[in-house]
């Protein structure tokens, strides 16, 4: 009985090593939050309005959309990083970077995240931005002639997703990557996700197939995604990149400046 005892706390032990100890074989993971819908509603404000559409079978995603002013404003769509509040974060985030400018702007909390229902991965969440795209020009009154931003995970999908955009012959005007990354591995999400091979944001692979002119903005102390990664990234694009290092910048902290940049 005592040897059962033993072996019993044994295995439990085990299991619990395993459990824990895995999720440090991956560098990052989804930090996604649940948020209820009506929590979403509130942020229609300022001239921010709610959208939400289903991309695929499924799915829903929620997300934020403000006009320009005049038909000569600018017009982005922005691709969100890692957060455990996208939209309301992010709202903040690019109410500041637009400051008086006339800019338009919308993005979505990718699947997982917020009151976005379905499960994140590459794949999907570039299928997603580039139905999110197409919805800018039918729902919302974008211009073809309209920039993709991306930010930390989401600079490495907005690659993957302007190479698609320019493949087909729709490409964005200006692809601007704030702290970007060459290659991103997340761990997936749910239960066992710590067990399974990371999901890799490539935007080294996607890179050569961007015909757009491209700026990256990154910041000397970033140590989430450090600077040589973006420094690898710039040369993996086909064409001249303006590159702007700003010295003594973080990870977060490139969020807070925007206003204060010409972006």
């Amino acid at each position: 009985m005592h040897t059962k005892v033993l072996i019993t706390a044994s295995l439990a032990i085990a299991v619990a090593a395993i459990w824990f100890g895995s999720k440090r074989l991956h560098r990052f993971a989804y930090w996604a939050e649940r948020h209820e819908p009506g929590a979403i509603q509130r942020l229609a404000t300022g001239g921010w309005r709610v959208d939400r559409f289903a991309p695929a079978p499924q799915v829903e995603l929620f997300g934020l959309w403000r006009p320009a002013r005049t038909p000569q404003g600018r017009h982005v769509v922005y691709l969100p990083g890692n957060s455990g509040s996208v939209l309301a974060g992010f709202q903040e985030v690019l109410t500041r970077a637009a400051g008086e400018r006339d800019v338009a702007f919308a993005f979505w909390a990718p699947r997982g995240f917020d009151a976005s229902t379905g499960t994140p991965s590459p794949t999907a969440l570039a299928d997603d931005a580039i139905a999110g795209w197409d919805r800018c020009t039918r729902e919302f009154g974008f211009p073809e002639a309209r920039e993709l931003w991306g930010y930390s995970l989401g600079s490495a999908l907005a690659v993957e997703v302007a190479a698609r955009l320019c493949a087909r012959g729709t490409p964005p005007s200006r692809l601007l990557l704030l702290a970007a990354g060459d290659v991103i591995p997340v761990m997936p999400a749910g239960v066992f996700g710590r067990f399974l091979p990371d999901h890799r944001y490539d935007a080294l692979a996607a890179a050569p197939h961007v015909t757009c002119p491209v700026t990256i903005v990154h910041g000397a102390l970033d140590d989430a995604l450090p600077l040589a990664g973006a420094r690898r990234l710039q040369q993996a694009f086909p064409g001249k990149v303006e590159f702007r290092e700003l010295p003594g910048v973080g990870h977060v902290d490139l969020l807070g400046m925007l206003g204060s940049l010409e972006l």
